[in-house]
């Protein structure tokens, strides 16, 4: 389930925003789930020194991030980028290296800890090893 999509950044910013960032000839679609692509793989790293990646559910402030990043990585060009953009991307940015830093919380994600390299795997003092699948029932109950 990917952090953020094209309608999620039009929700917030406007479809006019998302226009502003592309130059005419490149094909919208494949340039958003790409920077949105890019945007899960720079947060991905910080997430993964506190939480299980893939995330069991998308928290609001890590969408947030991964659609201020992906309009950044939308806007390359200098006539493009706009001191609100970057300045929306170095903010999520730090905000993530201090989740990774353990100085900040993502609460909806505090019941999936991952262990500190990322893979998953705990393995308790008597040398028990635990090794975490997908779920296949959410939080809570019901059906996927």
């Amino acid at each position: 389930m990917p952090y953020a999509t094209r309608s999620d950044i039009e929700q917030i910013y406007g479809a006019r925003h998302v226009e502003t960032l592309l130059p005419l000839d490149v094909d919208a679609d494949v340039a958003i789930a790409r920077a949105i692509a890019a945007a899960e793989a720079m947060i991905n790293p910080y997430l993964r020194k506190r939480y299980l990646v893939p995330l069991p559910v998308i928290p609001g402030i890590v969408q947030q991030c991964a659609i201020d990043i992906a309009c950044w990585q939308l806007a390359p060009a200098a006539d493009r980028m706009s001191e609100e953009i970057e300045k929306r991307a170095k903010l999520r940015l730090d905000f993530l290296k201090d989740v990774a830093a353990g100085k900040a919380d993502i609460e909806e994600l505090e019941g999936y800890p991952a262990n500190g390299d990322g893979s998953g795997s705990i393995q308790s003092a008597s040398g028990a090893a635990f090794f975490v699948e997908d779920r296949r029932y959410p939080p809570g109950g019901g059906l996927l």
